[in-house]
């Protein structure tokens, strides 16, 4: 028997301590053939030592497959969205307490034949096989008939387990675990159909099942209670920004129909672009006792990235690739999970996309998908590039760019934001557009201020926000000694 010696540089992950030592571990060599798999995370003994604990723990395990009557993979579409049609369930609409119906999109009627069984019944399971993968929902009745992506794969499961133990199950942190030693693929891993059907659950009595499931759902009730106080501390950013730069918003008119002078044509030809509520931002900017530019005269700089074909040779490793940005990647407190990036080759980063390499200091726009409007500021010394998605503002030193980017989270700002947008199958903004957004700006001593206090404000929703994921996460580990013990 031949030993293979496997070692995993965490140094370069997400940790508060840079002297992660590197892991050394060594396999039989057999097993890593009959395993099917040579790489380095697959083997890693804690995630061994997991698995051989629900497979031999205090309930029998069995595999899904054996409770699963249908299982199959999402359709696969382009972004040819409608107004009404076919409703289809994407991956940003799964969330581990259930479904986020905010933004949900339809598929023409005509398209009907394609999507074929690519569609949900109540209770049926889905489970996202890419990106954040391993979430898993109990589908309701609500959404009785969704179509849903490619980026999902649905089952069904038999009456023999609970349906809801298994969601909660699978959404723990073990299964979590060994649901990423699992994803295949280099660049955005994956799980796929075989996976689920091959993964080990145990199988406590049905009383457990439903006790397990009445322990999860009243956390997430708990973390729901405690994410609407979130919310509300997040919403009195918007009163004290209005307050200190006199700003008073008018609550929109219900009124839809309005009409406007020809002569107020110039640019934009669509209707909402010239609702009465957009042209109200104008007289505000006309009439505030403070600095008014657009970002094209506050900065240096304006661009955005491009994007190499997906699976492509500009792709590799976190160790030694440049940390590639989506506009899925950002976010208000300006924290990037590098552990979950792509990475592309230096000679990308320096050559083709030389362009759209980021400084300290830069705004970060989201230009379109479900992010667009998402604004932030690339805080990190470490270099880094971004996709066509996104836009990159380098300011110069009228304003900083905390205060820039929290303007620009401002309900008065995503107005701005909202009225550039174009809603054609996918809403976008274009580098122009992102230029002509206006900024109400202070003296820069007001403008730390400003900024200061509204960082105490998100430290405070960050801290009510880890509470409300600390009840799930607590909940889950009591269910994980329950059944493994």
């Amino acid at each position: 028997m031949i030993s293979t010696i496997f070692m995993k540089n965490t140094r370069n992950s997400k940790s508060k301590n840079d002297s992660t030592p590197l892991q050394v571990f060594a396999t039989w060599s057999e097993d890593a053939i009959a395993g099917r798999r040579l790489d380095v995370k697959y083997w890693i003994p804690a995630i061994r030592e997991l698995q051989k604990a629900i497979q031999h723990g205090k309930y029998e395990s069995q595999k899904l497959g054996d409770f699963i009557t249908d299982i199959r993979y999402g359709i696969s579409t382009t972004n040819e969205y409608v107004d009404s049609g076919v409703p289809l369930l994407r991956i940003l609409n799964l969330k581990n307490d259930g479904l986020d119906l905010s933004k949900i999109v339809y598929l023409p009627e005509s398209r009907s034949d394609e999507i074929g069984k690519a569609v949900v019944h109540e209770n049926d399971l889905l489970i996202s096989r890419s990106g954040s993968v391993g979430i898993v929902i109990v589908v309701p009745k609500e959404v009785e008939g969704f179509a849903f992506g490619s980026f999902m794969i649905k089952f069904c499961l038999n009456d023999k387990i609970n349906k809801q133990y298994v969601a909660a199950w699978l959404n723990g942190e073990a299964s979590r675990k060994l649901i990423e030693r699992e994803k295949i693929g280099a660049i955005q891993g994956n799980i796929t159909i075989e996976t689920i059907k091959n993964f080990d659950i145990p199988i406590p009595p049905i009383s457990i099942q439903n006790e397990v499931v009445k322990k999860i759902q009243k956390a997430y009730e708990q973390r729901q209670r405690k994410k609407a106080e979130v919310e509300n501390v997040l919403f009195s950013i918007d009163d004290f920004v209005f307050g200190e730069l006199g700003i008073d918003i008018p609550k929109e008119s219900p009124e839809r129909v309005f009409q406007i002078w020809s002569d107020e044509i110039q640019t934009r030809l669509d209707p909402s672009y010239f609702r009465p509520i957009f042209k109200m931002l104008d007289k505000i900017f006309s009439t505030t006792k403070y600095n008014v530019k657009t970002l094209k005269n506050l900065s240096t700089k304006i661009t955005s990235g491009s994007t190499p074909l997906s699976g492509g040779d500009a792709y590799t490793n976190q160790n030694d690739g440049i940390p590639f940005l989506r506009s899925g990647d950002i976010n208000p407190d300006n924290e990037i999970d590098f552990d979950n990036l792509n990475f592309i080759k230096k000679e990308i980063h320096n050559k083709k996309l030389k362009s759209s390499q980021l400084e300290k200091g830069d705004l970060l726009i989201a230009l379109i998908g479900a992010t667009i409007g998402q604004v932030s500021v690339y805080n990190m010394d470490r270099e880094a590039n971004i996709s066509q998605n996104l836009a990159s503002v380098r300011l110069k030193d009228d304003v900083y760019p905390e205060y820039a980017k929290e303007f620009l989270l401002s309900k008065f700002g995503q107005m701005e934001l909202d009225r550039i947008k174009r809603y054609a199958a996918r809403a976008n903004i274009n580098l122009d557009e992102v230029g002509s957004l206006q900024v109400i700006y202070p003296s820069k001593d007001k403008q730390n201020e400003m900024v200061g206090k509204i960082r105490k404000i998100r430290a405070k929703a960050t801290e009510l926000r880890q509470e409300a994921e600390s009840i799930v996460i607590s909940a889950q580990k009591q269910v994980e000694q329950m059944i493994l013990a």
